[in-house]
């Protein structure tokens, strides 16, 4: 492994896996920032696709700190290994600045009115699912291993899937959504 990797070695083999019963991956990492890449490859608005390039970049460092040995979180740098306040700042800002833009309409959607906004919906789906399994994780530590977690990483992960249904319904552009419900009672 190279000298500036050791820093990066799991706190524990098992430690994402246990998360995982199919030992599958839980990490915000590989597939959401794949789903992502479809999402920016289908859309044709630039100010959405730099908000994905930027949330792509930001889940390699949101991995990073994941995994990062506990004991060497002392190297980690800001925004480059490091899930930080101001990535969670810069997000909320980012929130608040589309929806006032493009506001939301007060209903649930049904996903799909075209396939950028499909694979941002998936992505959101996907962090979701992050966040959930790193509060499982975390709900198995001793009071001395959730200290070495970053609590910024579960706050990012809450507000990036925030960003992506915003964008998701934005990415919708014209075509109107239809509403999780039609008005009419299901038998």
């Amino acid at each position: 492994m190279r000298r500036g990797m050791r820093a990066f070695r799991r706190c524990s083999p098992n430690a994402w896996r246990a998360t995982s019963r199919a030992g599958k991956s839980s990490l915000p990492g590989d597939e959401t920032v794949s789903t992502l890449g479809l999402a920016r490859a289908q859309c044709t608005d630039g100010e959405i696709n730099a908000a994905i390039l930027s949330v792509q970049r930001d889940l390699f460092v949101v991995a990073a700190d994941l995994v990062t040995n506990p004991h060497a979180r002392d190297r980690l740098v800001a925004g480059i290994s490091l899930t930080t306040q101001a990535m969670v700042t810069r997000l909320e800002r980012l929130i608040d600045e589309r929806m006032t833009a493009h506001p939301l309409r007060p209903v649930f959607v049904v996903p799909g009115a075209n396939v950028a906004s499909a694979a941002l919906d998936m992505a959101r789906t996907q962090v979701r699912r992050a966040e959930r399994r790193l509060v499982a994780y975390a709900q198995g530590l001793d009071e001395r291993e959730v200290a070495a977690l970053n609590s910024q990483v579960g706050i990012y992960l809450n507000r990036v899937s925030d960003l992506l249904y915003v964008l998701a319904r934005q990415a919708a552009g014209d075509e109107e959504e239809p509403a999780s419900h039609d008005g009419k009672a299901r038998g």
